[in-house]
């Protein structure tokens, strides 16, 4: 490692959330060091996760994403910001890095002791016909927030199309949606959200085409139409849909090129290796944000996870770190939430179809509480799916969809992970309760009993998934709808019996034993006490998991209305 006489001398790649962090954090561990940033864009500090809301209009100024100057930078923390600067390359054996001032082209050599990467990612443009064209847009900095707000309003805009359903693209989409424009949102996969498990993406779509949007799923864009500007966007399927503006939200790529130039090691994950100090394979290179690999806390391995909150995390430990500090980064959860007009969706943790890649033996439950008191005015019923390991019980992952309460629990359980509890540790929770704001059994809690109960084997569960591959692959069983006989002609699963739990106890009579029997009700409450009841008089049988409420999010095209033949006990 180089020492120095003079003063250390910290340079900083990249600004934004990573960077900013880092060379802030730098100056508060030494009062001594000189700290520049050389920023390539026209903002040193800004907000990107505002970005849609600008466009929007909920964020009417674009000064209001801005979260530090150049010239606040320089009063506060003495720290050199110089815009429009590129540093295109590291000379790792002299300690300096070239930088081109991108206004007059100049190019210089400066010199470093200690060198913090946070050059960020760049949007995936896929190499389509028309790509280029004026009314095409990615939404990743101000300038690109600025210029389409402006097309709006200058083209009078009246269809837009949205290219890829993550977070970006949601939020887009309800960004055109609440200023009337007619909007298209196409994405590859057959569902919304792909960090999310589909049946728990299924309420977003059911309500954005409520809202008015047309959605495109399992669609793939093959052109962008137009002679000037944009006039459409062409489908692999042939279809056209007109429209003025585009925006193209498929995901992020790391800006890799100074890193792999250098020599520097890159992870199978695609990303700069650091050790848990940020620190890259030179030790005096540290890397942080969307650039970089860190360690998932529930899985071991190593992610790339190209999120705000730990980019920030990870730029101050880098900072700290290369000002002479010692502090590190455990890893990562991985947390994230998304509105989608009038609906919350939030994931911690893995997805069931992300444990099983990691090679757990997952264990599913669902439960659909309301987000505060039922007897208090306004409460809306939360989607909750939580993942544990089916082995120890441990909390894996968790995603949430409703109206309200949805950050208040999808936090909750993003702590649990991070503290490595288990499903019966959901149990014993004591959080705040009030009518307005909970229940007495908080829905985070509810979840612990539902999903520590079939843990500990005191009930035996069937997801709706699981159920429905039963059903179609014919195998014999039966399925009995617990609800009052209202409920069941209401909707209710194809091939299902009205068997109400008040006259279940006098019905048995009629229960043949001979075939497994699945039971449910609307949320899975009722039908845990009918188990209870079938179980005790010798009856194999599940309880479906979430009920008919999930089902039937899982599900909206396998739902029978009416009465079928009478069932049991009416």
């Amino acid at each position: 490692m180089q020492m120095r006489t003079e003063s250390m001398r910290i340079l900083v790649v990249g600004g934004v959330a990573a960077g900013a962090s880092a060379a802030t954090k730098a100056r508060r561990a030494n009062e001594d060091a000189e700290i520049v940033i050389f920023e390539r864009g026209p903002y040193v500090s800004f907000a990107n996760c505002g970005l849609p809301y600008y466009v929007s209009g909920e964020i009417q100024r674009m000064e209001d994403l801005l979260l530090m100057t150049p010239e606040r930078f320089a009063e506060r923390f003495r720290i050199d910001v110089r815009l429009y600067h590129e540093v295109t390359g590291i000379d790792r054996e002299a300690h300096t890095i070239e930088v081109r001032d991108l206004r007059s082209g100049r190019t210089s050599l400066e010199r470093y002791d200690r060198l913090i990467l946070a050059p960020g990612a760049r949007p995936i443009l896929p190499p389509l016909p028309g790509i280029t064209l004026p009314g095409v847009f990615t939404l990743t900095t101000v300038p690109d927030a600025e210029r389409l707000r402006e097309v709006i309003a200058s083209r009078q805009v009246r269809r837009a199309v949205v290219v890829g359903a993550g977070f970006i693209g949601l939020e887009v989409a309800e960004a055109f949606l609440k200023q009337g424009i007619e909007t298209h949102l196409v994405e590859k996969l057959p569902q919304l959200m792909p960090q999310m498990d589909a049946e728990m993406a299924a309420p977003l779509a059911a309500h954005l085409v409520d809202r008015g949007a047309h959605l495109h799923l399992g669609a793939e864009v093959a052109a962008f139409r137009g002679g000037v500007e944009l006039e459409g966007v062409e489908l692999a399927s042939g279809e056209l849909l007109p429209a003025e503006v585009a925006v193209v939200s498929i995901g992020v790529r790391p800006e890799l090129g100074l890193a792999v130039d250098a020599g520097l090691e890159i992870g199978a994950a695609g990303g700069v290796v650091v050790d848990e100090r940020m620190r890259t394979s030179d030790p005096d290179i540290y890397a942080c944000g969307d650039v970089v690999e860190v360690v998932s806390l529930v899985t071991g391995r190593r992610v790339r996870l190209p999120l705000a909150g730990p980019a920030n995390k990870e730029g101050r430990v880098a900072g700290a770190n290369a000002a002479g500090g010692d502090m590190t980064f455990p890893g990562v959860v991985g947390t994230s939430i998304v509105r989608v007009c009038d609906l919350t969706a939030a994931k911690t943790g893995l997805s069931e179809r992300e444990a099983r890649l990691a090679g757990f033996d997952p264990l599913v439950s669902y439960t659909n509480p309301m987000d505060h008191a039922g007897y208090y005015p306004g409460g809306r019923r939360l989607a909750i799916k939580l993942v544990a390991d089916r082995q120890t019980g441990r909390v894996l992952g968790a995603q949430i969809v409703g109206a309200q309460g949805v950050d208040k629990r999808i936090d909750v359980l993003a702590t649990a992970i991070y503290g490595g509890m288990s499903v019966e540790d959901l149990e014993g929770l004591d959080l705040a309760y009030a009518p307005p704001y909970s229940s007495a059994k908080d829905p985070v809690i509810m979840a612990g009993f539902v999903a520590a109960n079939e843990w500990r084997g005191e009930v035996d569960v069937v997801t709706p998934l699981e159920l429905a591959e039963r059903l179609d692959g014919g195998e014999p069983l039966r399925v009995l709808d617990v609800r009052t006989p209202e409920e069941y002609e209401d909707g209710h699963i194809p091939g299902a019996e009205s068997a109400p739990l008040e006259r279940l106890r006098d019905s048995l009579h009629r229960i043949e034993k001979s075939l497994p029997i699945t039971v449910y009700c609307l949320v899975g409450y009722r039908s845990y006490h009918a188990c209870k009841i079938l179980a005790h008089h010798g009856y194999q049988v599940r309880n479906l998991s979430g009920g008919f409420m999930t089902w039937s999010q899982a599900f909206p095209d396998r739902v029978v209305r009416g009465r079928e033949p009478v069932g049991i006990g009416r």
